[in-house]
């Protein structure tokens, strides 16, 4: 109601206007909010996959959409305010789009809840995506959310071991290859290298090298891998070789023979030992290439001298002149020599045991040009030296003064050979060996390969008999190093390591057989001998099935004996 006064002259008019009252309009709309709240809609929501590292779409992928649907009133059972989370699944077509159709909600959720977010998550296979939270109210079918699926990955710690003592091995090389793409680790001082962000659904390739070891490979699927420590470790098996060497007179040049080499391993002596042979040469086997090592050498006469410090690998990759250990004698110095009496050849493996002045002092070899050397003697000591060889008659030699340093004729030492064999006929073709200073086969060349049955300087063809010394059963082979054998067919031969048929039985064969020395298996001129097709006849003696390498070098079987048989 309101009041309109009129003043002055004017009669006064009192004018009552009575205003209209909605408050029922408002009590209506109050009464009716609840069921407007309770209108629903529906929407279709889209969605596309991608593959992240491309962005090509993916077909086939499982798609989870999860959302809340708020309801101010729930009739079954009757409540009000009420959320309720609706779960819907499916899965993408040939063109990686999938549409959800009527998904549904109500105006009490764009009222009061437009903000509230979603999931989303797709995966297939190997792919997989993050959880993602789109708001509701944005998600429609004419604009697809896209889902980026990736690989999922991992990282993958290997263990690199020395098979032999378990050790961990650092610095170790491990190459991976997956899906294609290699990538080079190197381990740590654990042993240990950490493979990153490899896909779980790969399969890997890892192989892991150190210089001085054999490689070890593994080749398994990730989930293989993951199971256990065990499924991830490498070991190595450490290279061993050969290390061969020479011991030479640093002022004569001339090699020594039977000087005695101690392998120094890390610094210690492992008390493994050899001695050179006629040439001054010596070798010591399986020296394992991981560890550092020196060569001591010490001999009668000589000062003890020392090689450098190698490893394995790099000491093979040495010359052969560079693996000379050069001794100096001791001072007034002498060098004598053994010869045959008859020949005046030198002889090598004569035991000449020393004495000056009455005083033994020791035992000397003498090396393939006979000779060995005595050192400390002054010009009036008397040296005596007893000279004795299997298969020969024992000498006494007595010098003094003058008579030892005239010259060096004064200082030779004669020795006449013994009956050497118990029966020895001639030689017979398919009774006998061939013994060769080279390697045999059914080509020549000369100075390195001698054919099997043909006469040359290396070599000779012996036959049946026992023979107390091989040096005097096949010198020429002795001579230059004794290296290869062609057993006759129907002949029986039996090599001992010591003369008159002691110590280790070397070799015990029966022909047809042909065997090279091991130390040259690697030879390119040779190394395909015992799988090359000889010419006709020698081919017919000697078949691929007869040929070999020996179990050893065969250098140091000079000083046995040995016994061929015919059956």
């Amino acid at each position: 109601m309101q009041t309109f006064i009129n003043s002055e002259n004017e009669a006064e008019y009192v004018v009552k206007v009575k205003s209209k009252n909605y408050w029922w309009l408002l009590l209506l709309l109050l009464l009716f909010l609840p069921l407007l709240l309770l209108i629903r809609f529906n929407k279709d929501v889209a969605f596309v996959t991608t593959n992240v590292d491309n962005n090509e779409t993916l077909q086939n992928v499982n798609v989870k959409f999860q959302y809340i649907d708020y309801s101010f009133i729930k009739l079954n059972p009757f409540r009000f305010f009420v959320s309720d989370t609706i779960k819907l699944d499916g899965q993408t077509n040939n063109e990686g789009k999938l549409v959800f159709t009527k998904v549904n909600y109500s105006l009490f959720s764009v009222l009061f809840h437009s903000l509230e977010t979603s999931l989303v998550e797709g995966n297939k296979d190997c792919f997989a995506s993050d959880t993602l939270t789109p708001k509701f109210s944005t998600l429609q079918d004419y604009i697809p959310l896209n889902i980026p699926l990736g690989q999922p990955k991992t990282n993958l710690i290997f263990l690199v071991i020395d098979k032999e003592d378990n050790e961990p091995l650092p610095e170790a090389t491990i190459k991976v290859l997956v899906e294609g793409k290699e990538t080079e680790y190197q381990t740590l001082p654990s042993g240990l290298a950490e493979i990153t962000n490899v896909p779980r659904c790969s399969e890997l390739k890892i192989t892991a090298s150190k210089e001085g070891f054999s490689s070890d490979s593994l080749f398994s699927d990730v989930s293989t891998f993951l199971q256990g420590d065990y499924n991830r470790m490498l070991k190595l098996i450490p290279e061993k070789g050969i290390v061969n060497f020479t011991v030479r007179d640093l002022e004569t040049k001339l090699n020594i023979a039977g000087a005695t080499a101690r392998l120094i391993i890390e610094g210690k002596s492992n008390e493994i030992t050899t001695n050179t042979n006629g040439v001054g040469k010596g070798f010591f086997e399986n020296v394992n290439a991981k560890y550092e090592f020196k060569i001591e050498v010490s001999k009668l006469s000589y000062f003890d001298t020392s090689s450098a410090t190698h490893k394995l690998t790099g000491y093979q990759k040495l010359k052969d002149e560079d693996k000379i250990i050069e001794m100096r004698p001791e001072k007034n110095s002498l060098v004598f020599r053994d010869l045959d009496s008859l020949t005046g050849k030198p002889i090598e493996g004569v035991s000449n045991k020393i004495f000056i002045n009455n005083l033994e002092k020791g035992v000397m070899l003498s090396n393939r040009q006979g000779c060995f050397t005595i050192g400390n003697i002054s010009q009036n000591d008397e040296v005596k030296i007893v000279s004795s060889k299997p298969g020969m008659k024992t000498k006494t030699w007595k010098r003094k003064g003058d008579k030892l340093t005239a010259n060096q004729n004064t200082r030779d030492i004669k020795l006449q050979y013994e009956r050497i064999k118990a029966s020895a006929p001639n030689p017979q073709r398919n009774c006998g060996v061939h013994f060769s200073g080279t390697l045999l086969s059914d080509i020549e060349i000369k100075g390195h390969i001698s054919k099997i049955y043909t006469p040359d300087i290396y070599g000779e063809y012996v036959g049946d008999g026992k023979y107390i010394s091989n040096q005097a059963a096949f010198p020429k082979a002795v001579q230059y190093t004794f290296d290869a054998i062609a057993v006759d067919k129907g002949t029986h031969l039996t090599i001992y390591s010591e003369p008159n048929f002691q110590g280790k039985v070397l070799l015990d064969v029966k022909g047809p057989c042909l065997i090279n020395n091991v130390k040259w298996k690697n030879e390119a001129r040779i190394k395909d001998v015992c799988t090359k097709t000889f010419s006709p006849d020698l081919e017919a003696n000697y078949p691929k099935s007869c040929r070999r390498w020996s179990d050893s070098n065969m250098n140091t079987w000079d000083f046995g004996s040995c016994i061929i048989r015919c059956d």
